[in-house]
């Protein structure tokens, strides 16, 4: 870090923007270079290849997930609460400027990005599912959520519907993805709790 100016940290948060825009093979370190007013050698310095800055790009969104599942843990709400406000992470992408997530753009781009940059994507889609897992088996346990099956089958079939939603919403618009949100939630919710929805609803 120079004159207080954190070159690394620009340099990833700039990658980030044009990640979602444009995928990880949309963008290239001279577009970097240019939107922050720096050399590619500046990039180059501290990303010493593009699977460098990829590496580093997946492993952000890991520490900042996992940060927020610390932080989700030691709030004392529900399990269907904690699995509506990770739901709720999906429409902040909507309101932005872009209309997909990280975890889409590298599951999408699987295939044709670098094998070390491979292997920390599915990492990061390996935390995310395993959480989800759990917090549907916590669910089930303090009786917050509700579903048939095995806890497994469930976070696929809730990731699945996330993904297929956002990118459909990139198209036919965010109340489109809201449908999809609103229908997973009830979908979860205990019996009891959709009766005292509606009475609530009534009154």
């Amino acid at each position: 870090m120079r004159g207080g100016r954190d070159t690394r940290e620009e340099i990833l948060a700039s990658a980030e923007e044009l990640l979602l825009k444009r995928g990880f093979n949309g963008f290239s370190y001279q577009h970097i270079a240019v939107k922050l007013g720096i050399r590619n050698a500046a990039i180059h310095y501290h990303f010493t290849t593009k699977e460098d800055l990829g590496v580093a790009l997946v492993r952000r969104y890991r520490l900042r997930f996992l940060s927020w599942t610390d932080e989700t843990a030691a709030i004392q709400v529900s399990a269907f609460e904690k699995l509506v406000s990770y739901l709720q992470t999906y429409i902040d992408y909507l309101e932005g400027r872009w209309r997909i997530c990280p975890v889409g753009i590298f599951g999408a781009e699987f295939d044709a990005i670098p094998d070390l940059m491979r292997r920390e994507a599915q990492m990061l889609m390996r935390d995310v599912y395993e959480w989800m897992v759990m917090t549907l088996q916590e669910g089930r346990r303090d009786g917050s959520i509700a579903y048939e099956g095995d806890s497994r089958d469930k976070a696929m079939e809730v990731a699945a519907a996330l993904q297929g939603a956002l990118q459909f919403a990139s198209i036919a618009g965010r109340e489109r993805f809201e449908q999809v949100f609103r229908q997973i939630a009830l979908g979860l919710q205990p019996a009891s709790a959709k009766r005292s929805d509606a009475v609530s609803q009534a009154a």
